[in-house]
């Protein structure tokens, strides 16, 4: 049986597969975390490995994603590559970004003491804190991609992945990744145990942790058969774990937390607040009352599915201008451009309307009208990767009009627009706005919370009574479901331009 040796940063893995196995199924099962965002699909081409050794020749589907210096250095699509041989695969992992969980949260009051660790599920992060709670210093913290990612970049990839790979796989994967995560945090800190953790994540994420089957979440009338706010059946480092309530099967626990850490319930006027990631969920409140929906924005605003899409990694371009008729550009750590981040995609594409090289239709022309090359880089942007911005920022634009729609209110009337979630961080809201991801009436009233799902789960790990006052407050909240909405879908076709609203 042939022998393959896996090549990692810090790893060196050695294992045997029969002939004919694809390299993805053995990637995934000695890497969980290695990502398909599609699913192994074959139509992302991220998964991405230098191979040297016997394996099949590319089809004409693999070559349409791999160039002439890919082909040269050995780079291959493990979904498509089958083993025919002994052969010693080199898996670039680029990672998350060095910052680590950042967020700001609101003044409130310690209740708990002890040690505990709260922790995000993002479908595309899971980030991670082990705080004294009764200092509320934070004495480790970790960042990852989801383990579950080998198995598709949004919740309806993990969903239909249960009926495949099976929910216990899925299942089993977060929970073993968290309990490696916590062991390091109490390694870091020099600590033996924590009394307890809470564990906040969209709705999806918290079925799977649990282990309950999600598929009534991804088909009408979306059911829930638990909407959470209790004590999980699980434990974590050897600890009770709180799972907070869920507003609706796409509005999960991590916005229920990300309003707690907003204080959005507690401020003047119209409040407005989306967390811009792979599920564009948002919240208005006003009057006393609290409308939420989410949209299906995709993995597309943090590089997945486009031609030169990566994280926010070292190489990657993070903001372009354009300045006489210049376009420049700078990549995060300073380093050669290898791809770009969902903050450079905006900027890229306000570069771009501005040249005229796209106009408001998305309608790409350039001399070879194939893509568009970034300033002096070797990072160029693909009509295809135009569209596949043009549907997520349409989602997200689309569904913000539809909540204020239906509250009654316009742009200007809101008071304070909250900005949730790692994508938020680092982009520049005028080439947001100029694009139409979201309605430029809001650009300066914006605040940034950081992993507002983060923060609301350290608060409700150190005062016990918010989980009462958040499980009253998703309870009582109300979701919009945007699938049924005239109002949703007149706006998202609308929404398509590349121009401000």
């Amino acid at each position: 049986m042939p022998t393959i040796t896996i090549l990692t940063a810090n790893r060196e893995i050695h294992t045997q597969a029969p002939i004919g196995t694809l390299l993805s199924a053995v990637l995934q099962s000695e890497l969980p975390s290695f990502a398909l965002p599609c699913a192994g699909n074959h139509t992302c081409g991220k998964c991405r490995v230098q191979i040297s050794g016997q394996v099949s020749e590319p089809d004409a589907h693999e070559l349409a994603f791999l160039s002439a210096d890919d082909r040269t250095n050995g780079i291959r699509l493990a979904c498509s590559c089958r083993i025919s041989g002994d052969v010693t695969v080199t898996v670039h992992t680029a990672g998350p970004s060095k910052i680590l969980a950042w967020n700001e949260i609101p003044t409130f009051t310690r209740t708990e003491t002890g040690y505990g660790i709260a922790v995000d599920i993002g479908t595309t992060t899971v980030a991670m804190q082990l705080f004294d709670r009764t200092s509320g210093t934070v004495l480790a913290e970790q960042l990852a991609e989801n383990a579950q990612r080998s198995h598709g970049a949004d919740v309806i990839s993990r969903i239909e992945a249960c009926k495949t790979a099976g929910l216990d796989t899925l299942s089993t994967l977060i929970r073993d990744q968290l309990e490696q995560m916590a062991q390091r945090c109490l390694t870091e800190a020099g600590i033996s145990h924590i009394d307890e953790a809470v564990v906040t994540g969209n709705s999806t994420m918290l079925y799977l942790y649990e282990g309950i089957d999600p598929s009534a979440l991804a088909v009408v009338p979306f059911t829930m058969s638990t909407f959470f706010g209790s004590i999980s059946r699980h434990t974590l480092a050897g600890a009770p774990v709180y799972l907070p309530r869920c507003i609706g099967a796409y509005v999960g626990a991590d916005i229920t937390c990300s309003i707690l850490a907003s204080d959005m319930l507690h401020e003047d006027g119209v409040q407005l607040m989306t967390d811009i990631g792979t599920n564009g969920e948002m919240a208005l409140y006003k009057d006393g009352k609290l409308l939420c929906c989410a949209t299906a924005a995709g993995p597309a605003f943090e590089g997945a599915g486009l031609s030169c899409g990566m994280p926010a990694a070292p190489g990657a371009i993070r903001t372009v201008e354009l300045s006489d008729n210049q376009v420049t550009y700078t990549t995060v750590g300073d380093r050669p451009a290898v791809g770009i981040c969902g903050s450079g995609i905006l900027d890229a594409l306000r570069v771009m309307l501005e040249q005229e090289t796209i106009d408001d239709t998305g309608y790409l022309e350039t001399e070879d009208e194939e893509s568009y090359t970034i300033g002096n880089s070797t990072v160029s942007i693909t009509q295809k990767d135009v569209r596949q911005i043009q549907l997520a920022k349409s989602a997200i634009c689309a569904g913000l009009l539809t909540l204020m729609q239906e509250s009654g209110i316009t742009a200007d009337e809101v008071a304070r627009f909250h900005v949730a979630g790692g994508f938020g961080s680092s982009i520049n809201y005028d080439s947001a706005a100029a694009i139409g991801l979201f309605p430029a009436a809001l650009t300066h009233k914006t605040h940034f919370i950081g992993n507002g799902a983060l923060g609301g789960a350290a608060m409700l790990l150190m005062n016990r009574e918010l989980r009462t006052i958040s499980e009253r407050m998703a309870q009582e909240a109300c979701e919009l479901s945007l699938s049924a909405s005239p109002v949703f879908m007149d706006a998202y076709v609308d929404c398509m331009s590349f121009m401000e609203f």
